[in-house]
């Protein structure tokens, strides 16, 4: 049977120091059907809401998984989230062409124990993932990190892991404020082929976007439509880039409406092309302010301004320190008192993760942990657990039930070769390691372990 949910009719003021907006929704009746298939080039998810980032550009699964793995931009389930993009610090003499060759089978050979990376574009510290080449190396490690301003490494004190397989880790360090510098050290770095550093995973694609007014077909909703490409002719902006017309002076602004509260690092804002490939305008956006605030009816806010100086095809901004409550809203206007009050733009990225409650992780917070230990909390990013996943599954996310023939938490235990009908793939119960069939002659017991007593 189908769910039916009736929307009654609401009315909420949001109020802040340069607007007040009132939003009224009417009743309205939505019928809610079975799940269902993105058939969209690239994208993927039930709205189509996720963009592929398969390497090769290839297709992505319905779940997003790519069969020839990731773009190197991009790493993580299901392609995911942003590879921050470093560079070697501290002057070391060994080759280590095998950490930036997007390559993870070409491995550490210098015995080094220590390695040093300089952000390109600093941002809070969030967690890593590290390829190594045998599973020994995964256990011993120290994550530290040096913060904007500093001249001293500070050692992630209370670091979480969780395996993702037998060859790779993901570290969790959260910092409160912007990262110049990552270094790893320890027995981990000896078999090290492959350091990934999380910049996010872009949570505006596709939020729900909106302005005042709109300039002929450059719809609000085409800032975060996942394509900050530039076009090759001025008309085509139109069909990837939001505009408002001139003339609403301060009531001019573009906005954004996440589905749930976020953890933003970092802000990419794509302006509008340089005249020397036949646009104009790009000095419009000048002076741009942007505003984060958290649910409606809370006064807290963060605020950045541009201090101006050239127009830039694409501005990036680092929040620092990091911003210290879930966004809600976010609005890109001018500052008052400005000649131009028109605003293009053609993508506004958002980098962070959606704030799960918890026990719960995923892209929308669907899924619930299987962690080993109850009651600890999974990595939003991937579902994975420092504790190892519950009894009966496994995978990345411990979300994967146990293959035929494994049980045990983590699926790492055996059913018992004494089961009856072992030629099965279902020879034990994925949980308990209970044989299903019984136990063969001459053995007892739930996991057919026991010799029968003659």
């Amino acid at each position: 049977m189908r769910a039916v949910i009736v929307e009654r009719l609401g009315l909420f003021v949001l109020a802040n120091p340069f607007h007040i907006f009132l939003f009224i929704f009417n009743g309205k009746t939505n019928i809610l059907g079975p799940a269902q298939q993105c058939n969209q080039r690239g994208w993927f998810g039930d709205k189509c809401q996720f963009q592929c980032h398969c390497a090769g550009n290839g297709e992505c699964s319905q779940s997003g998984t790519c069969s020839d793995g990731c773009d190197p931009q991009w790493f993580g389930p299901a392609c995911q989230y942003d590879v921050s993009e470093y560079n070697i610090s501290g002057g070391l003499e060994s080759d280590l062409s095998w950490l930036t060759d997007d390559d993870d089978t070409t491995c550490n050979t210098d015995d080094l124990e220590s390695v040093t990376v300089a952000l390109d574009t600093p941002h809070p510290l969030t967690w890593v993932r590290v390829v190594v080449s045998d599973t020994a190396f995964l256990d011993q490690f120290e994550l530290s990190y040096q913060l904007t301003g500093s001249t001293v490494s500070a050692l992630c004190t209370d670091p979480r892991s969780a395996r993702v397989d037998s060859a790779t880790v993901d570290i969790s360090c959260p910092t409160k404020d912007v990262v110049t510098h990552v270094t790893l050290s320890g027995s981990i770095v000896r078999g090290m082929c492959s350091l990934y550093i999380s910049g996010g995973r872009n949570v505006a694609l596709k939020q729900t976007a909106g302005q005042p007014q709109t300039f002929k077909e450059w719809h609000a909703r085409y800032a975060v439509d996942g394509n900050p490409g530039i076009p090759d002719d001025i008309f085509s902006l139109r069909s990837t880039c939001s505009h408002t017309p001139g003339g609403l002076g301060d009531s001019s602004y573009w906005r954004l409406v996440f589905s749930k509260g976020v953890d933003i690092n970092r802000f990419i804002i794509y302006n509008r092309r340089e005249p020397s490939r036949g646009d104009c305008c790009e000095n419009r956006l000048v002076n741009f302010t942007l505003e984060a605030i958290p649910s409606f009816g809370q006064i807290k806010q963060y605020t950045y301004t541009d201090p101006g100086g050239p127009a830039q095809q694409v501005y990036t901004v680092v929040p620092s320190p990091r911003i210290g409550f879930p966004v809600k809203t976010i609005y890109i206007h001018l500052r008052k008192n400005t000649q131009n009050d028109i605003i293009t733009l053609c993508e506004v990225y958002a980098f962070g993760e959606v704030l799960c409650p918890a026990g719960k992780f995923g892209r929308q917070c669907e899924r619930d942990c299987n962690c080993a230990d109850q009651t600890e909390a999974c990595f939003v990013s991937t579902g994975g657990c420092p504790s190892g996943c519950a009894a009966g599954y496994t995978g990345e996310d411990c979300y994967t039930p146990c293959a035929g023939g494994t049980y045990g938490p983590g699926c790492i235990e055996t059913c018992s070769d004494n089961c009856a009908h072992s030629t099965s793939t279902n020879i034990c119960d994925r949980f308990d390691g209970t044989c299903i069939g019984g136990c063969k002659p001459g053995y007892r017991g739930p996991l057919c372990i026991d010799r029968e007593i003659t």
